[in-house]
């Protein structure tokens, strides 16, 4: 049987990195990497199970067991942490991006960036959008 090397934290230099995140999230993303995410953003662990769309029950028994997510909630969380990563480089501080991913936007037809990003294209979407931003195309 292979031994795997258990999975070291990584921080936000590191979200961006495409390949060592499917590795990540092949391995099984440790809950406690999305419980620093969330201590570092200012998010409760009922917002956190929310966003990665998990029973706030079950999101806390995996805390409590320092439990490894499944590959598609650990794909859920990592986008979670990549869009959350892209959007703070814009907006800066974690009030500030926390306010811009809740709003309800006109670019992306009166959703927020949140919700529209609850799948992998509409979070490209988002990103796309902060870009857009950050170049001056949209205000």
């Amino acid at each position: 049987m292979k031994k795997t090397k258990p999975a070291k934290p990584f921080g936000y230099s590191e979200i961006q990195n495409n390949a060592a995140m499917a590795l990540r999230v092949e391995e099984g993303v440790p809950v406690t990497d999305l419980v620093e995410f969330g201590r570092q953003a200012g998010f409760t662990t009922d917002e956190l199970a929310h966003l990665i769309h998990i029973p706030p029950r079950t999101y806390a028994r995996r805390v409590a067991g320092k439990a490894r997510f499944k590959i598609p909630e650990g794909e859920r969380a990592v986008r979670l942490m990549r869009v959350y990563d892209t959007a703070k480089r814009l907006f800066v501080t974690h009030e500030n991006t926390r306010q811009w991913l809740n709003s309800e936007l006109p670019a992306l037809g009166g959703r927020t960036p949140f919700d529209f990003a609850r799948t992998e294209q509409g979070a490209r979407e988002v990103e796309d959008l902060v870009g857009r931003i950050e170049d001056g195309i949209i205000s």
